[in-house]
């Protein structure tokens, strides 16, 4: 590419301009980016410490509290004192069954000193009547932690242990038992190792690890459940893996001791040290959870846990050069570039207005002066297309209007098409006179987005009273009213087949259904496995016996007057036929008892979502609750007018979001109910 040609210099100049100021902010970005990665690693570190005092003591806490109660109970020191007479014995193995039921793991042990008998329960209640379940032997070593926690506890401490005679391997709480101020037996609970690690000592963090060691490095609990086993199984203290192994130098190992040593003169401590673990430089943070004489340690990689905020330092620094960069390249395109061209837009601009005898003058042999040679020959074209110019407009206008009929034609068929489907999908939904038939005071608001909607109302009667749907389908406008007319259909067939008293096993199926029909239930893949699925209320009234059932995927009801209140029945927290909806997901139903006058109230979200008044809020369960408040007394048909009128007051000039179904009715008119039997 020559260097004279104007796109040679201009090229030239940009590589220059973006050399120098990419490798200035590249060595700004590598300095100040360091110092930040250390002091946000730093700071994640300490904090992640912290977090992890206060996941550790939340499931031992209450556990601990428990324990120390059950160690102080005047039942099971009486009883101490007579092991073996009956009252007391029975009196005590009560006591230990109500604390076992409260425990976390529902488990319990228990020992006294006396006759070194030791007690255990566990979550099956599996040796009820038969508690005693062996006699401690200070011979055998696989007993010898009780003697150790004897001697060496006042108040309680927590081990990871494995007992070899019950087959379990728990983080144990142990307690001392005090009587007269001398101590006559051990007693407390444990946790499940397993999800103690799971939820203390798992991060889903990268770059994070934490570790629980006791005041003499012992490890206690680790990532690595493999350190956690062994200790739990390794009988010889002194055997036990310990975290010094862990680091790599002796002076790392010096100053871990050191840092415990200050964290346990002051347990508020957080102690933030460099260390060099397995070949890799970390910061690690320290607290001392004194309740439970334990470290927690967290090492932390800071590269690999600073997030995007960290860097921008960065991002403004890059910005500011890019900055400089815009200022420079602009300045000197103007000389080089902008200004030549101006001549030439110039001359263009009088050829817009009219003016076709221009001709410019001869330019250099750059690419600028290559513009204005064919900008020449362009005038010269337009000279000899001026004559033809109304001949081809004509022409275009009248492609145009043929275009326009052709469109309006294509719209009056789709608008046709679709007030027939607007008319096919009223005729699937009761009537007036089917509604006002079982429901005598009701109203309802159906107003669909657009001509067809996705939300569908459904009513079914046998001789002794009527099952009420309302569905919001996935979708609004076609492919939301396709969605109604699967939905009804699958409905009417598991009417026929189980029929109407149980709502819950309806939508049972109806999920089942859907999720077949829709290939969504493990069968489809590719563009057939669509995620679509449905919102649907079920309520079984048979008035003359007073009964009222409810059962609801996602919709909620309503139930009160403006003299007893509202209540709401949420339903179920499932949707029907969703890809994420259980297959085998059981619906629940619940029977509603109702007082004299109180009316029901089925809704879809298209109402609470409804956006309105002075900042486009949705009009919400608040406004709702107030407006039923208001209008509650009115029979349900000037409730049905009233409610419109505060909807479209609230919208105002918002447009409907989505598709709206309202419907209520009283059940009983002029008495009260009972609940079904």
């Amino acid at each position: 590419m020559p260097l004279k040609s104007l796109r040679g210099r201009s090229i030239l100049i940009i590589l220059a301009i973006y050399s120098a100021v990419g490798l200035l902010a590249i060595g700004a970005f590598t300095l100040v980016g360091r110092r930040v990665v250390e002091h946000f690693g730093r700071r994640f570190a300490e904090s992640h410490a912290a977090l992890s005092r206060d996941r550790i003591l939340a499931p031992l806490q209450r556990e601990l509290a428990l324990a120390r109660k059950l160690a102080d109970s005047p039942t099971l020191r009486a009883w101490i004192r007579e092991e073996d007479q009956g009252a007391p014995r029975a009196a005590a193995m009560e006591e230990l069954e109500s604390f076992r039921r409260i425990f976390a793991d529902h488990s319990y042990f228990f020992v006294v000193d006396q006759s070194r008998h030791y007690y255990f329960n566990n979550a099956r209640n599996e040796f009820r009547g038969r508690e005693c379940r062996y006699t401690l032997d200070p011979k055998d070593p696989t007993m010898a932690w009780y003697d150790a926690a004897m001697g060496g506890i006042q108040d309680y401490a927590l081990h990871v242990d494995s007992s070899e005679q019950l087959g379990l391997l728990k983080v144990w709480i142990n307690v001392a038992v005090w009587d007269q101020g001398r101590k006559v037996g051990l007693t407390g609970t444990g946790l499940e190792l397993t999800g103690f690690l799971n939820q203390v000592v798992q991060s889903r963090e990268q770059g994070v690890q934490t570790l629980l060691v006791d005041r003499q490095g012992v490890i206690q609990a680790h990532p690595d459940a493999s350190f956690t086993e062994f200790n739990a199984r390794m009988k010889d203290e002194t055997q036990r893996r310990r975290i010094g192994p862990l680091l790599d130098g002796e002076g790392d190992r010096n100053r871990f001791q050191a840092a415990v040593a200050e964290l346990v003169k002051d347990p508020t401590r957080v102690e933030t040290l460099h260390l060099q673990v397995g070949g890799h430089r970390t910061l690690a943070s320290l607290v001392y959870i004194r309740e439970i004489d334990w470290i927690a340690v967290v090492l932390v990689d800071p590269g690999q846990v600073v997030g995007l905020k960290t860097f921008l330092p960065f991002l403004a620094i890059l910005l500011a050069g890019l900055l400089l960069t815009i200022a420079l390249v602009s300045f000197l395109l103007n000389r080089v570039v902008l200004a030549p061209l101006g001549r030439l837009t110039a001359s263009a601009q009088a050829m817009a207005a009219g003016r076709y005898d221009l001709e410019l003058p001869g330019g250099g042999r750059d690419e600028i002066g290559s513009l204005t040679l064919a900008f020449n020959r362009m005038a010269t074209v337009v000279r000899d297309h001026m004559a033809n110019l109304e001949e081809k407009v004509l022409e275009r206008t009248r492609d145009l209007r043929e275009a326009h009929a052709q469109l309006a034609e294509s719209n009056r068929k789709v608008m046709d098409s679709l007030a027939y489907a607007q008319m096919i999908q009223r005729s699937l939904v009761p009537g007036p006179q089917a509604m006002a038939a079982v429901m005598p005071d009701h109203f309802l608001m159906d107003r669909p987005r657009d001509l067809v909607g996705g939300d569908f109302f459904s009513l079914f009667t046998d001789g002794e009273g009527f099952l009420l749907a309302v569905a919001d389908c996935t979708g609004h406008g076609v492919p939301g009213a396709f969605m109604t007319m699967c939905a009804r259909t699958v409905l009417d067939q598991l009417l026929r087949k189980w029929g109407p008293e149980d709502p819950a096993r309806l939508l049972g199926e109806m999920n089942r259904a859907m999720k077949a029909m829709l290939h969504q239930d493990g069968t489809g893949s590719g563009e057939d496995a669509l995620d679509n699925g449905l919102e649907m209320a079920l309520l079984r009234v048979l008035p003359a016996q007073g009964r009222v059932r409810f059962a609801s995927a996602r919709l909620p009801l309503w139930v009160g007057s403006p003299a007893h209140g509202f209540r709401e029945y949420p339903g179920d927290r499932q949707s029907l036929g969703y890809r994420r909806s259980e297959a085998g997901h059981a619906f629940q139903s619940v029977d509603i008892e109702m007082a004299a006058g109180e009316a029901c109230y089925l809704f879809t979200d298209g109402i609470l979502d409804q956006a309105g008044g002075e900042r486009g809020f949705g009009f919400g369960q608040r406004r709702l609750t107030e407006a039923f408040g208001r209008i509650g007394g009115l029979p349900m048909a000037g409730q049905g007018r009233e409610l419109v009128k505060i909807l479209e007051a609230y919208q105002g000039a918002f447009p409907q979001r989505d598709d709206i179904l309202v419907l209520g009715f009283r059940p009983f008119i002029g008495a009260s109910h009972g609940k079904l039997d």
